[in-house]
């Protein structure tokens, strides 16, 4: 089992250069947009780049872990306010997979899954989940040995390139193999390194220690500079067959330098140092540790890349943990309860607010089962048009789904911050349904306009604009800001969290202070829409839809579903009516506006779960029982 360990690093310049010429655009994207806290989970080797991650998003004033992947299923309660990105090479081990199941449960604000290989189980499992971006590349070096050697790099230089939008120099010098034989020459069989590191080079700390250990060349211990002065120093009193490795670049090269003069000459040392002061030094590092892997595992007659392995190992690695770790099942309403009580687990509520909210959901619930629905009224982006779907339009599948039901003869409304664009993507979907679009009623920019799908002059872009939507802009302009305008709408939109939280702000602050109470504000997840609170409101649709139920002799309730149903979002009035589903953020109103969606499933994939759930009949639809 294995590769020689030689040959893998002779093709680690090829892997750099193959990375920086990745288009990782698409991953520098969605980590821009990181403001809740980050999970990097990885097992085995790939660990050390979970931890080169978490260091990369902590010099960027993000909060980031790395854990493996038992240590999230412990951190289970904290996940629903936290972005979890899956490292792994293969995508397919039983850690890796129990481990975003698990995740799912919890229903983060984000998964990534960044895998070394195609189509791997972690992205037929990720496919499922509108919530998760699945990224898998094809590196030339192929599959690793028994150690991560390739692999390990294109995820270094992947995640130098997509945190910091800077690329690696492949231009490390590898130092002579005498350098490492001299050190080596030192060192016995039984030698215990003792592995030191600063600023930049804790990832680098780590995989040498996966290596010693994981191919049974030595044990190590690790620890950073001033760590190791609380008693670490010790270790070499009393265990004199030890040696230490110290990782270093200018950052603490002074600190480096005096804490090995303050140790016994006696004791063998070998630095590894960077003169870059910053992340691509790492890798630099990297290069070189695994050069010293090699030759050590030369004087223990060990090939790293395939030490062998015995036979309990394999039963081990293969366990099927996950029916051996307790873990409690929530059920549906159990999970509707606590996205709508804000809470991470059931035991942070007390008694009586738990059957408070268990007495809520059974009413609603029974209300919602006995109703007679004649139309159904949806939010657009972050409901029928996943993120992922934004610049594309609707997905074939929930196109499929609106088509079979307005053949049914009900009444269909659409209601969205959007205009023009919104109607082009609808025109898409039912370009050769003419009938159909006489029975679609369609809110432009948050309500303020509404028209049949068929009347080609809505949205009316050309009106004068609301007078105090004129002096928000008159304004706004003067400092350099410049929205998306429409006659009773501006929206603002920002590319990424940084700058969209600097905006967002000084949006908030700028508007307030102008004291215009004829406006309002909502937000969806990619912008902020200002608007007249007497004229624009997605619950204008309603009066439109009921008029055309009863024109066509169908019950007059309607349906209503969006995705961000606690204000500010853009649906809260919406989600507001007495029948009323999110599928994404819901208020904290016990009467309406629950999430009744399996774990993790969001916008087009929970409108199909819903839709899934209705019984048409003659005149009516109803829902069956979630």
């Amino acid at each position: 089992m294995g590769k020689p360990f030689e040959k893998e690093l002779e093709i680690l310049p090829k892997t750099i250069s193959w990375a920086n010429e990745l288009d990782l655009s698409a991953l520098s994207e969605i980590v821009a947009k990181y403001h809740h806290p980050v999970y990097i989970v990885g097992s085995g080797g790939s660990f050390s780049a979970c931890i080169y991650a978490a260091d990369l998003l902590t010099s960027r004033g993000v909060f980031a872990k790395a854990v493996t992947p038992l240590e999230l299923f412990y951190a289970k309660p904290t996940l629903k306010n936290s972005n979890v990105i899956f490292i792994s090479a293969s995508g397919s081990n039983t850690d890796i997979l129990f481990a975003f199941k698990k995740s799912i449960e919890s229903e983060p604000v984000s998964v990534v899954s960044i895998c070394m290989r195609t189509r791997t189980k972690l992205a037929a499992m990720s496919s499922n989940y509108s919530m998760c971006n699945n990224f898998e590349f094809e590196p030339p070096a192929g599959k690793d040995g028994f150690l991560a050697t390739n692999s390990l790099l294109g995820f270094f230089v992947i995640l130098y390139r997509v945190i910091t939008r800077g690329a690696i120099q492949n231009s490390s010098e590898r130092l002579p193999r005498s350098t490492y034989v001299d050190f080596v020459n030192k060192l016995t069989k039984d030698t215990c390194f003792v592995i030191l590191y600063g600023s930049y080079h804790h990832s680098v700390a780590v995989d040498m220690e996966s290596k010693f250990s994981e191919a049974g060349l030595a044990p190590s211990l690790l620890s950073d500079y001033r760590q190791f002065a609380h008693g670490r120093h010790h270790w070499f009193d009393k265990k004199r067959d030890s040696a230490i490795i110290a990782l270093t670049g200018p950052a603490d090269e002074k600190l480096c330098k005096k804490t090995l003069q303050l140790l016994p000459q006696e004791i063998p040392k070998f630095t590894f140092y960077t003169p870059l002061d910053n992340f691509e030094g790492t890798v630099h590092l990297l290069l070189q540790s695994m050069d010293l892997i090699n030759n050590y595992g030369k004087r223990q007659k060990i090939d790293p890349g395939k030490p062998g392995v015995p036979e309990y190992g394999s039963k081990i690695y293969h366990l099927r943990y996950e029916r051996l770790v307790a873990d409690e099942h929530i059920s549906s309403q159990d999970l509707a309860i606590i996205r709508k009580a804000k809470v991470n687990t059931l035991t942070d509520l007390s008694k009586a607010e738990h059957d408070n909210w268990r007495d809520s959901y059974v009413n609603f619930t029974r209300k919602l089962s006995s109703a007679k629905f004649g139309s159904l009224i949806f939010d657009y982006d972050g409901t029928l048009c996943s993120a992922a779907n934004r610049f594309k339009g609707m997905g074939e599948a929930t196109a499929s789904l609106l088509i079979k039901f307005l053949k049914k003869g009900f009444v269909l409304g659409i209601s969205s911050g959007r205009g023009k664009s919104l109607r082009s993507d609808l025109l898409k979907v039912f370009h050769n349904e003419q009938e159909l679009m006489q029975n679609v009623i369609v809110g432009y920019y948050n309500g303020s306009e509404i028209a049949s799908l068929t009347n080609a002059s809505y949205p009316k872009k050309n009106a004068a604009m609301y007078p105090s939507l004129l002096i928000v802009k008159d304004h706004l302009k003067k400092m350099g800001i410049e929205p998306n305008e429409s006659p009773n709408q501006l929206t603002f939109v920002s590319t990424t969290t940084r700058e969209w939280h600097v905006l967002r702000a000084t949006l908030l602050n700028e508007i307030m202070l102008l004291d215009l109470g004829d406006l309002t504000i909502v937000e969806s997840s990619h912008s902020i829409d200002v608007v007249p609170r007497n004229i624009a409101s997605k619950n204008n649709i309603l009066a439109h839809c009921k008029k055309l139920c009863v024109k066509h002799g169908l019950a007059t309730d309607a349906l209503c579903i969006g995705d961000k149903g606690q204000w500010p979002g853009n649906d809260y009035a919406l989600l507001a009516n007495e029948f009323a589903l999110s599928v994404g953020e819901v208020s904290t109103m016990p009467q309406t506006g629950w999430n009744m969606s399996p774990p993790g499933v969001k916008d087009e994939k929970a409108v199909a779960h819903i839709l899934d759930k209705v019984v048409m009949e003659n005149g009516y639809f109803t829902l069956a029982e979630f």
